[in-house]
């Protein structure tokens, strides 16, 4: 182990070390009330019966008011007035609130640029996803024929290797580095998670080197700043997607029958995936000038966290507009899987429950997705 791998494991503890400090006691080693945005970035809390509310993590956040500072010393908005004045702040950034091995965001100033939002819509807009129809449809099919009538997993069997095959064909990935790129996805999974949350000194290690093999195999490339960042998040945005579609599905048989009847039924599933299960509850972001929100003042290089913490709703405004990048093919990936799968299986049962990530606050990620996937029952 180098001594910067050391130093970086040592930092990565202590950041956790502080999240759970906090989410126990309202003061360093003093007991009390807890601060819930600390209980919500380490990463360990479960919601009852698989809701999206961590343990009540969330309706403490909304409790505490629309804009307040937690003791991990950022600024914490929620509540849908004061989402809607920040999305109209133009000057903040994504941006990692620990440390990173290596990292793929690019500079906050750089997210403000004019450049790197036309690279982005160019390599992952709409109207890009579009010019991919023909591809997308083709790998969600060949996907879905890959699976046979029996147990699957579908986040291991089908997610996961359909997102890569996707993504390869979107950002243009020579037929010769499908299995390097694949790898290298497989690698970054937690790269979103990790903005806010500590992994695990492996965990990061492996992220580190997937991050540097997808900015190798873009290097020299038309937008490789671009195209980094949507084979980070934006396959990421798009396997969760996928994922939160398929477990509403679980237990409606009958959206299933309409799913297969009329595959333009998918474009409904996915936007009521959007709608219970917001893609990721928790934006890190840096204000990159000084703004006013539900009269509190955040000061040039505060780091700011939007937390979504309602469903069933509309969904919640995106704090920065390059956020939105990641929808068109996640949206586009979820509605060709779910036709392609249905087509495919006339039944969808769940086989166990679903498994979801720690460490994971942003995505919620799933892990395992156990399902029986059968023939028409002829009894």
């Amino acid at each position: 182990m180098t001594a910067a791998t050391h130093a970086l494991g040592r930092e990565l503890q202590l950041v956790h070390a502080a999240q759970w400090l906090y989410a126990i006691n309202g003061e360093p080693f003093v007991p009390g009330e807890g601060d819930p945005y600390a209980r919500l970035v380490r990463g360990f809390e479960t919601g009852e019966g698989g809701t999206d509310d961590a343990g009540g993590v969330l309706a403490s956040i909304a409790e505490r008011g629309p804009v307040w500072r937690s003791r991990l010393d950022t600024w914490v908005v929620t509540g849908p007035a004061a989402l809607r004045q920040l999305s109209g702040c133009p000057d903040l950034a994504v941006s990692a609130a620990v440390p990173q091995a290596e990292t793929w965001l690019p500079d906050p100033a750089r997210q403000r640029t004019t450049e790197l939002a036309r690279d982005l819509a160019l390599r992952g807009g709409t109207r890009a996803v579009r010019g991919h129809t023909g591809a997308l449809r083709e790998r969600a099919g060949q996907a879905a024929a890959r699976l046979e009538p029996g147990r699957a997993d579908l986040v291991a069997d089908f997610v996961q290797p359909l997102t890569a095959a996707v993504y390869a064909a979107l950002l243009d990935v020579p037929e010769e580095r499908h299995a390097a790129f694949a790898v290298d996805i497989a690698a970054v999974t937690p790269a979103v998670d990790a903005l806010l949350c500590p992994q695990t000194l492996e965990v990061t290690r492996r992220l580190a080197e997937g991050v540097r093999g997808l900015r190798e195999l873009f290097a020299g490339g038309d937008r490789a700043e671009a195209g980094l960042v949507l084979a980070v998040a934006g396959a990421r945005a798009a396997a969760d997607l996928l994922g939160n579609a398929l477990q509403t599905l679980l237990d409606r048989p009958r959206e299933w029958e309409l799913l297969r009847s009329d595959p333009a039924h998918a474009a409904r599933v996915v936007v009521e995936a959007l709608r219970d299960r917001p893609l990721w509850r928790a934006h890190p972001l840096v204000a990159l000038a000084p703004a006013e929100v539900a009269g509190n003042r955040i000061e040039t290089g505060d780091p700011v966290t939007v937390v979504i913490t309602g469903t069933g709703g509309d969904p919640a405004p995106l704090p920065v507009a390059a956020c939105a990048t990641v929808l068109p093919a996640a949206r586009a990936q979820a509605e060709q899987a779910l036709a392609a799968l249905a087509a495919r299986f006339p039944l969808l049962r769940p086989d166990g429950s679903p498994v979801r990530a720690r460490r994971a606050p942003l995505t919620r990620r799933l892990v395992r997705l156990p399902v029986r996937l059968g023939e028409e029952e002829t009894r």
